[in-house]
C-alpha cells in the first residue's frame, strides 16, 4: 500500500508519540512490573514500537495492536 507524504507524516507522529508513552511510563520506574505482565506477543509489540525509527519499520500486525500494548502496560506502570 502506498501512502501520501500527509499520510507518512501522520503514521510517523503517531510513533512518535507512542515511544512518548512509552518513555514516560519507563521514566515512572514501574514498568518493570508491568512488563512482567506482559505476554510475550505483547512484549513484542512494545519493542518493536520502542525500537522503530519511522512506521516503515512497524509490521502492519504490529501496528494494529500497538494501541492496545502501549495503552494498557502504560496505566499499568502508573
Amino acid at each position: 500500500m502506498t501512502y501520501t507524504e500527509q499520510e507518512e507524516k501522520e503514521l510517523n507522529q503517531q510513533l512518535k508519540r507512542w515511544q512518548k508513552h512509552q518513555l514516560i511510563a519507563v521514566r515512572q520506574n514501574n514498568i518493570d512490573r508491568s512488563y512482567e505482565s506482559m505476554s510475550e506477543i505483547d512484549r513484542s509489540v512494545w519493542e518493536k514500537i520502542a525500537n522503530a525509527e519511522t512506521y516503515k519499520d512497524v509490521n502492519w500486525l504490529v501496528w494494529q495492536q500497538a494501541e492496545r500494548v502501549i495503552q494498557k502496560y502504560c496505566t499499568l506502570a502508573r
